[in-house]
């Protein structure tokens, strides 16, 4: 007797799209944990300050993190890169980029902005040259890539801020087409080219590889050095963006600027959910980093804080959430919370002594 064998039908493809789609969107709200902190601190940050939740608060914030947002999506790609991989002169790039393209202003906006993209590429390409082929640690390659670009800016300008004239830099920096200033359009801009060449190219997934075991991605056939040469130059290249941003809202070409930046930017990356080691973490995360740290400056401000406050409340959250996303292992959620309370202890002590020595 035969039997008749029911075969179930295919999936349509309509489904196995939306299935996908669903499947990358909870990636990257998964690996964008942060997101309800965020919405957290805009609830307090409404119920402190009656300025805080308003349009022009909110842009005024995004408009003046655009610098930090762009150098941190190419520290994102540097980190998840793995090897240690961390860029430490993104800040000085920035300035040394904008002041190369400051020598060029006599020729017009679009020089100005070629030369200083020319020069943030060649100090990425500097700094991917020598953690991929020369074997060094990226801490002292891109350490070294940092004092020599600050040196780069001191000796252009004689270390003094040159004032610009060109026509249509303005634009960059006051525009708003729209109503949505220019440079939060190149951030959100940055965002969308830099979440899509991670979720849905072959880039992002052999980046991925690369961070989370790079001998696996090596034995898969994919060019780790290239890879990781190539992050580098991107992070110079959107390094120099940032400072030509910068040097738009500040109408000068300042060898000081954005001194401190690299550390903010590491910063927002960590905030974003990104993993130090590699192989993790997403541009949509760092963007949520970067307005968590900024929105955290802003209320501060808003509550006449003082600044120096404002720097240890910056430096406690990396702490609290470097120690609460680190990797687990066997441990569970619970035992990895109360393995870090003798760090917290030790804060706690630590402000109640400073508190005692300021009263």
């Amino acid at each position: 007797m035969t039997q008749r064998v029911t075969q179930a039908p295919p999936d349509s493809p309509d489904l196995t799209r939306s299935a996908v789609a669903r499947s990358r969107a909870s990636r990257i709200l998964a690996a964008s944990g942060m997101l309800p902190a965020l919405i957290v601190l805009i609830l307090i940050g409404t119920a402190l300050s009656p300025s805080f939740l308003t349009a022009t608060n909110f842009s005024n914030v995004l408009r003046l993190g655009a610098v930090i947002g762009l150098l941190a999506i190419g520290q994102t790609l540097v980190i998840l890169s793995g090897g240690g991989g961390i860029d430490l002169s993104v800040a000085a790039v920035a300035a040394a980029s904008a002041i190369v393209g400051a020598q060029y202003q006599g020729y017009g906006l679009p020089a100005m902005i070629v030369a200083s993209l020319v020069a943030g590429g060649f100090f990425g390409l500097i700094n991917g040259l020598g953690v991929a082929l020369a074997g060094l640690q990226p801490f002292i390659v891109t350490l070294a890539t940092m004092t020599i670009a600050r040196g780069v800016g001191f000796e252009l300008t004689n270390a003094q801020p040159l004032y610009l004239s060109a026509p249509g830099l303005e634009t960059l920096s006051r525009g708003a087409p729209l109503g949505i200033p220019v440079p939060i359009i190149i951030l959100g801009l940055a965002v969308i080219v830099g979440q899509i060449l991670l979720s849905r190219t072959t880039f992002g997934r052999s980046l991925y590889a690369v961070g989370g075991n790079e001998e696996a991605a090596f034995g898969a056939g994919i060019n780790v050095r290239a890879y990781r040469i190539g992050v580098y130059v991107i992070s110079g290249l959107l390094a120099a963006l940032a400072g030509i941003i910068g040097e738009a809202q500040l109408n000068t070409a300042d060898p000081n600027f954005a001194n401190g930046y690299e550390l903010s930017a590491i910063a927002a990356v960590v905030v974003g959910g990104a993993l130090l080691s590699g192989g993790k973490g997403t541009i949509v995360g760092t963007l949520i980093g970067v307005v968590i740290m900024a929105l955290v400056s802003n209320l501060l401000n808003l509550l006449n804080v003082n600044p120096w406050t404002n720097l240890m409340v910056t430096g406690l959250i990396i702490v609290v959430v470097v120690a609460l996303n680190r990797p687990r292992g066997t441990r569970t959620r619970k035992s990895a919370v109360l393995s870090t309370l003798p760090l917290f202890g030790a804060f706690l002590l630590g402000a109640i002594i400073l508190y005692g020595i300021l009263k």
